[in-house]
């Protein structure tokens, strides 16, 4: 078939040719996720085709709290059904609840990897809480009060992988940077097509979802970056992103190490140990530490 090599390329770049166990050792928490919501759609079609309102047991309804309806995220299936024997599955609401799961299974797909070897296991499983509470807060505050669905995760990823590659600065992912701009805009899309033309009024809640997520990368994203600087100024060397950080007093021979502390100890004979400032003093430390390491591995 013409054109097919150069689309196998480009798939390839997108989603890298990993075994299922290799990513799932690497990203726990996205394969995770991502067997969960697959598995939860096919359940839920089948038990609507049933006539049994599975996406309404999940959903989270404020009006009706239920301890089930914790698991809401595992949902892309509107709550329409009213009782049982109700509305049960319905194409329209099939082809919205297709292309909402296709939009959060493929973020979680290109982008959960990505995020989750950036910030670590932990700290995406957090984002995930944060923003999957956010998300229920903000759709409280709505006449209908539900929320259901993983769209305000998955634009959390695409924002913060977006972020991610800018920083990178990598032209060779531009092709995988246009796809993840164009998936979040159709996020947005999506979203507010259903609120719009769709009657049931739960597809209000996805509004909130494409709101919290790209909110709560850029602080995540910040607030990791602000983490690292820290651990840099408080141990003196460390990654910052893509760079790198060392010890000023690896980058000076011995001699400048010396005559700076001269100058120093000269600051503390006239001032005072409280003349020297939080940088001075720990120089200061790693200075005097560095060069009786080097006395003693001479003697």
């Amino acid at each position: 078939m013409p054109g097919s090599p150069t689309m196998n390329r480009w798939l390839s770049r997108i989603i890298p040719r990993e075994t299922l166990l290799d990513r799932g050792a690497l990203h726990p928490f996205t394969l995770m996720m991502l067997l969960l919501i697959t598995i939860s759609q096919v359940i839920i079609y089948v038990l609507e085709f049933s006539h049994f309102p599975m996406g309404r047991m999940l959903a989270l309804d404020f009006s009706n709290p239920q301890i089930q309806q914790l698991f809401f995220v595992l949902t892309h299936y509107a709550p329409v059904s009213e009782t049982v024997g109700g509305n049960g599955f319905e194409g329209l609401h099939f082809l919205a609840s297709l292309l909402l799961f296709s939009a959060c299974a493929f973020s979680l797909l290109t982008c959960g990897p990505l995020v989750e070897a950036y910030l670590g296991t932990r700290k995406t499983f957090a984002c995930f809480l944060f923003t999957t509470a956010a998300h229920a807060l903000m759709a409280s505050a709505l006449p209908q009060h539900v929320a259901f669905g993983m769209l305000g995760f998955a634009t959390f990823l695409l924002t913060f992988a977006v972020l991610n590659t800018f920083e990178n600065r990598d032209d060779k992912q531009e092709a995988e940077n246009d796809l993840r701009v164009a998936l979040l805009l159709m996020c947005f899309a999506l979203a507010a097509l259903f609120a719009a033309f769709l009657g049931h009024a739960s597809y209000h809640s996805l509004l909130p979802a494409v709101a919290v997520g790209p909110a709560a990368a850029l602080a995540a994203f910040v607030a990791n970056r602000r983490m690292q600087m820290r651990a840099v100024h408080r141990q003196g060397a460390g990654q910052v992103g893509k760079l790198y950080f060392v010890e000023e007093v690896d980058l000076l021979t011995k001699e400048e190490i010396q005559t700076r502390m001269d100058r120093l100890l000269e600051k503390i004979s006239s001032g005072g140990i409280g003349s020297l400032s939080g940088d001075e003093r720990r120089f200061l430390s790693k200075a005097s530490g560095r060069l009786k390491t080097q006395e003693q591995d001479k003697g």
